[in-house]
C-alpha cells in the first residue's frame, strides 16, 4: 500500500514487513498531518492525502483507519471494537449452541412473566429475542491493563481476530515506550500482519530494528532512512 500526502516530496509504502515511521519536526506540517489523519478517520474527503494499492488504484479508506492519540486513556471498547467483536462471537457459534442460548432464553423469560403477572399493570414480555439481541445484553467488553505494552500488544490481537481497520497510526508513541519496548511492539505487529505507522513530532535520529523511517526537519527538508 502506498501513501501520497501532497505537502510531501515522498511518498510512503505502507508494508506488513517492516514498521513505516515518520518523525516532524515542523509543528505545523506535524499538526497538519495528524488533522489529516482525523478527517481521514471520520471518513471526512481530503485532497491532500491519497492511499493507493501496489497497482495505483486509489483505495478508499472509509472506516479502515484508526488513530491512536492518548495512551492514558485507549478506548478498546469503543463501540466500532465492540460491534466486530460480537458480530465475531456470532459468527463463531455454531447452529446448536445458538438454540441452546435461545431455549435456556425462553426458559428466563417464562419465570420472567411469571413475576409481571404478579404486577398491577398491563405487562408484557418481547419473546421475539434473537441470538443477536442475547450477546448483546451481556455486554461483553474487553480488559485493559496497567502497562502500555501490553494494551499496544492487545489492539494487535484485536485487529489480527476482528480484522477492522487496513492501517493503524499512533501518534507520539515514542515518548513512551523504552527502543526495546517499541522493537518488541514492532515484532508483534509484523508476525501478526498488522500495518502500523508510527507519526512523531521529533526526530529520534538513526532508524530501529524493524523500522523505515521519514524525517522532516524544521526547514521541511526530508530525510529517508
Amino acid at each position: 500500500m502506498n501513501l501520497k500526502i501532497n505537502y510531501f516530496d515522498n511518498n510512503i509504502k505502507i508494508e506488513n514487513d517492516y514498521v513505516q515511521v515518520i518523525e516532524i519536526e515542523n509543528k505545523k506540517t506535524f499538526y497538519h498531518l495528524v488533522s489529516d489523519l482525523y478527517k481521514i478517520k471520520n471518513d471526512e474527503k481530503l485532497d491532500e492525502v491519497f492511499f493507493y494499492d501496489d497497482n495505483n488504484q486509489e483505495i478508499n479508506m472509509y472506516n479502515k483507519v484508526d488513530l491512536y492519540v492518548n495512551f492514558f486513556d485507549i478506548d478498546l471498547n469503543s463501540k466500532k471494537n465492540l460491534n466486530a467483536l460480537n458480530k465475531n462471537i456470532i459468527n463463531s457459534l455454531t447452529d446448536n449452541i445458538k438454540e441452546e442460548i435461545l431455549n435456556n432464553f425462553k426458559k428466563l423469560a417464562k419465570s420472567f412473566t411469571k413475576i409481571l403477572s404478579d404486577i398491577d399493570l398491563p405487562l408484557s414480555l418481547n419473546d421475539n429475542i434473537t441470538v443477536e439481541d442475547i450477546i448483546k445484553l451481556l455486554k461483553i467488553s474487553i480488559n485493559k491493563t496497567d502497562e502500555l505494552l501490553n494494551n499496544l500488544l492487545l489492539i494487535i490481537d484485536l485487529e489480527k481476530v476482528l480484522k477492522m481497520n487496513e492501517i493503524l497510526f499512533f501518534i507520539n508513541l515514542k515518548q513512551y515506550l523504552s527502543q526495546e519496548e517499541l522493537i518488541e511492539f514492532y515484532k508483534y505487529a509484523i508476525y501478526n500482519e498488522i500495518k502500523i505507522v508510527l507519526v512523531d513530532s521529533q526526530s529520534y535520529g538513526i532508524k530501529l530494528d524493524y523500522e523505515k523511517k521519514l524525517i522532516i526537519d524544521a526547514n521541511l527538508d526530508e530525510f529517508v532512512l
